[in-house]
């Protein structure tokens, strides 16, 4: 056992096998194509010297699928690929993650054991417009001159000579904000020409201002246990400034049910690829949810994007969205199947796998004239015997086999090896 790939099929034991084979177990064993290896370790798909592909990693063990992921993480860091893994207190990920890189300086995590996350940190006044009336889901009614009041809080706050950050901007005095604006100016720190171009921002997104408000503190809610507090010691981060740094990047959303907090997350993720920003996205285990968003992003292929999404039933965790899963597994070039108690999920599978003509045989025996011998005082009956070969289109893989599959077992069809592989993995 290792991370070495061997073929189970040769050798003595794959002598005996083939001894015992008819021409049609052969055949059959051709057209269905399925490469025996003896059990290894999961980082033996993963092998950095063959680049980085999209990966799906569905059913199995939680251990397994986990191992998997840092595989896969390890990978794109070795090909200089900057990585984001999502996930919901995978604590057992993260303690990876560290073991592997911790000592190289690139690791970065947000979570509740470590609060840093500062969604505006780095982000120009437009970018920050733009992130709030892009996530905001449609029940926030929130209106195109919401950006002309964000414009005019973000000179505000300038002039003041405060960094632009999350914490200022909803914790914003909006009853007060044209008082505080003229105290500026009577403090002589902006002229009156400034002080009028900020009003004018403010007095034409003015009527949006309760609705940015409601917006921000909804989010608020569901980043507090993540959020940058400058008295803490820790550096702000956020997903666009992970990746501009090629870090790897370990963010816990704490519950997969902040919908907020992960429209936030993929509209940085495609802010990242406006700047040029080439990376690996990990997403374990979180669910769709109706999140049109989320499910635009995981669907959507794109040259400068590696995907890795990992899950009990990844079916399932799309809610049974035909189009995605297609979508997803279309574009995927490395496919890991373990164990499935959904039938239904694993009919998906066996579709995926495909089928193949499958020959079999019957005997039928008729009798014939007797017929007497030299030998023989009576006549013998005579016995002809017919071999019947039919072909049939066969699931290469059945759903029932999917159902039945033992701890670590495993289907991996790989684009890099060209194969359809079974086998157990160790690790």
């Amino acid at each position: 056992m290792g991370n070495e790939l061997e073929r189970a099929d040769k050798g003595f034991a794959g002598f005996l096998k083939a001894m015992t084979m008819t021409n049609t177990d052969r055949a059959n064993s051709m057209n269905r194509s399925v490469v025996e290896y003896k059990p290894c370790d999961v980082d033996a798909f993963f092998e950095p010297s063959r680049g980085v592909y999209n990966a799906l990693i569905s059913g199995g063990d939680p251990r397994l699928r986990t191992s998997a992921i840092v595989s896969q993480t390890l990978c794109a860091a070795s090909n200089g690929f900057p990585v984001v893994i999502i996930h919901e207190g995978n604590h057992l990920l993260e303690q990876q993650l560290r073991t592997n890189f911790s000592g190289s300086g690139r690791y970065k995590e947000i979570s509740s054991g470590n609060p840093c996350f500062e969604p505006f940190y780095g982000l120009s006044e437009l970018e920050i417009s733009n992130q709030i009336l892009e996530t905001a889901p449609k029940d926030y009614d929130i209106k195109y001159n919401a950006r002309y009041y964000i414009e005019g809080i973000s000179a505000y706050l300038k002039a003041r000579g405060k960094n632009l950050s999350f914490k200022l901007f909803s914790t914003c005095p909006h009853s007060m904000i044209f008082d505080k604006v003229d105290d500026l100016e009577m403090q002589g720190k902006i002229s009156d020409h400034e002080a009028q171009e900020i009003k004018s921002k403010l007095m034409m997104g003015q009527s949006e201002n309760y609705k940015l408000d409601s917006f921000l503190a909804s989010l608020r809610m569901e980043i507090e246990p993540l959020m940058y507090v400058s008295k803490r010691g820790q550096h702000p981060l956020n997903i666009v400034a992970a990746l501009k740094h090629n870090a790897i990047l370990s963010f816990d959303l704490s519950s997969v049910t902040n919908k907020l907090l992960l429209n936030t997350i993929i509209y940085q993720l495609k802010l990242a690829l406006t700047r040029g920003l080439q990376y690996q996205i990990v997403i374990d285990s979180i669910p769709i949810d109706s999140n049109e968003s989320y499910a635009a992003y995981i669907r959507a292929p794109s040259d400068k994007v590696c995907k890795t999404i990992a899950a009990d039933d990844f079916y399932a965790m799309i809610g049974g969205d035909e189009k995605v899963f297609s979508a997803i597994v279309g574009n995927t070039q490395t496919l890991i199947v373990m164990n499935h108690s959904s039938g239904h999920s694993a009919t998906k599978w066996a579709e995926v796998f495909g089928q193949y003509d499958k020959f079999e045989e019957s005997y039928s025996t008729s009798r014939g004239g007797s017929r007497r011998t030299p030998f023989s005082i009576l006549s013998s009956p005579n016995y002809n015997r017919t071999v019947n070969v039919s072909k049939n289109r066969e699931y290469i893989i059945k759903p029932e086999t999917i159902t039945r599959l033992g701890s670590g077992e495993a289907f991996i069809l790989s684009a890099a090896l060209g194969q359809l592989a079974h086998l157990i993995l160790t690790g």
